[in-house]
């Protein structure tokens, strides 16, 4: 059973295209205001949680490591940081962070369970218990303390009544939250409480439909019950999402191995066709793979053909508008056709990235193009 972490799932990036264009504007807004204050803790956390919200999570890490550099005591700053580095999966930092974070802080809970976070990444699975109880101790109504605590009971088979109890507490606070009830029904099916593990699989294949593991403790406990019919059918379930995370597996093996090739034909201006027909086979095995869409754009800049470049560089924007290099592309095709649109463009990598000497170059010369003036 994968353990994850309920706050941070929280700030998984948002698709919608509108949302997007909200939390770039957010961004913005909260990067002049903190150019204005560069020294204010409140807006370099607020930026640094915009960023993670929006997925970036080496931006904020980048933010907060320069502004504790002058306020190394700011727990909230540390605080943050350390979220950041869980979820870049980089415990030790973490870890080494949250314990600046508690000493430069309050021992809360919220603080106690980041340490525990990096020490369960670390497989120090003793001491992130006692971290989970003592949190507890402070807050017993923690979502996340109550729900790893009994995730990792779970998987120990220790304790069984006492995860189920926690697990009940995580679910109480915040119902049908995705991973709650697939590890309540791991528990009670360790606990010997195959009717009430029934029903927690059934709401788990309800909450989290693509999740392998639900469908196969489900089938377990419909055996239990001999529900044999049942049982079948949740492994069926189980068998085609398990084959079809291999496939979607290989085919992100084969597509990346296509993309790289066509990323090394890129430097060969004599090879933009093998290139273009390597990135072509990437993005038939992952349609959704934004940097190929990008190197697509750069193949056509390069051989000239500005209007499919323009197709494939929105293509990349559009499933990731976060990256600053795309919008310095898109600049790119339209300076010639639309220096407004192309401004508009730049404009936009040099908030996402502040300081890239390319970025600022561009955007004087459309700026000069438009005015007939350098900007001020």
């Amino acid at each position: 059973m994968r353990a994850c972490c309920l706050i941070l799932l929280a700030w998984l990036p948002l698709l919608a295209t509108s949302q997007n264009e909200k939390e770039l504007q957010a961004i913005e807004s909260a990067r002049r205001l903190l150019q204005e204050r560069p020294d204010s803790e409140s807006y370099t956390i607020s930026l640094a949680s915009l960023y993670l919200k929006a997925g970036r999570n080496q931006d904020a890490i980048q933010l907060l490591q320069g502004y504790l550099q002058s306020k190394p005591m700011s727990a909230k700053a540390l605080r943050l940081l350390s979220t950041a580095y869980l979820r870049k999966e980089d415990y030790a930092a973490a870890k080494e962070t949250a314990e600046k974070a508690l000493k430069a802080g309050t021992r809360d809970s919220a603080a106690l369970e980041l340490l525990a976070m990096a020490d369960l990444g670390l497989q120090e699975s003793d001491a992130a218990e006692r971290l989970f109880l003592e949190a507890l101790k402070l807050n017993s109504k923690s979502i996340e303390a109550n729900y790893q605590l009994g995730l990792l009971y779970t998987k120990q088979h220790k304790d069984l009544p006492e995860a189920v109890r926690l697990l009940q507490t995580a679910r109480s606070i915040q119902p049908n939250l995705a991973g709650i009830d697939t590890a309540l029904g791991a528990a009670l099916l360790g606990a010997g409480k195959i009717s009430q593990a029934v029903d927690a699989l059934e709401m788990a294949t309800k909450t989290a439909t693509n999740e392998p593991e639900s469908y196969y403790l489900l089938a377990t406990a419909y055996r239990r019950l001999n529900e044999t019919e049942k049982a079948d059918t949740a492994l069926a379930s189980f068998n085609a999402l398990k084959k079809a995370e291999a496939d979607r597996r290989a085919r992100e093996m084969r597509g990346k191995a296509d993309y790289e090739e066509g990323v090394n034909l890129l430097s060969n201006s004599d090879q933009l066709d093998k290139a273009s027909a390597a990135l072509s086979k990437a993005l038939e095995e992952m349609p959704d793979f934004d940097p190929a869409y990008y190197r697509m754009a750069q193949v056509s800049y390069l051989k000239g053909d500005l209007p499919q470049a323009l197709t494939s560089i929105r293509h990349a924007i559009k499933l990731n508008p976060f990256e600053s290099e795309y919008y310095f592309v898109l600049a790119r095709c339209l300076e010639d056709s639309d220096s407004k649109a192309a401004l508009e463009a730049i404009d936009n990598a040099v908030s996402l990235r502040p300081g890239v000497q390319d970025f600022e170059d561009l955007s004087r010369e459309l700026k000069l193009k438009l005015t007939g003036k350098p900007p001020a």
